[in-house]
């Protein structure tokens, strides 16, 4: 199985539900773009780890001038079936995150073996 190419973001609109968006599963230690347009103050990411290893989530650090300074982002996700094996992101910091294409990188790595994991990235509604 592969990654997906990027990972999509789903609009949230204010004072509405939505069915809950297909997840999308990451099965191979590596990086994701996902294309934000430099707006993540708003996102969400959800990350359900579905395998019964543990694996490390990395919001990597961007490449604009503002993140000349930025560290990445490194979230430990527990094995399936444990507290902590499931987890949301954010809302992140653009300035810290953000490459200079107004997109950023998610890096998947397992403990051992691949990643098993679902994943969704959501944007929330401006100004509620």
């Amino acid at each position: 199985m592969a990654n997906p190419a990027s990972l999509t973001v789903n609009t949230i609109s204010a004072n509405a539900a939505i069915t809950q968006p297909a997840s999308q599963s990451v099965d191979t230690n590596g990086t994701i773009n996902c294309a934000v347009k430099s707006f993540t103050d708003r996102l969400l990411i959800e990350l359900v780890n579905t395998d019964d290893a543990a694996c490390t989530v990395t919001i990597k650090a961007g490449t604009g001038v503002q993140a000349h300074t930025a560290r990445d982002l490194v979230v430990s996700l527990a094995a399936s079936g444990n507290a902590g094996a499931n987890k949301l992101i954010g809302p992140l910091e653009s300035a810290r995150f953000v490459k200079g294409d107004g997109s950023i990188d998610i890096q998947f790595q397992a403990t051992t073996g691949q990643p098993a994991l679902n994943v969704r990235v959501y944007r929330l509604p401006a100004n509620v």
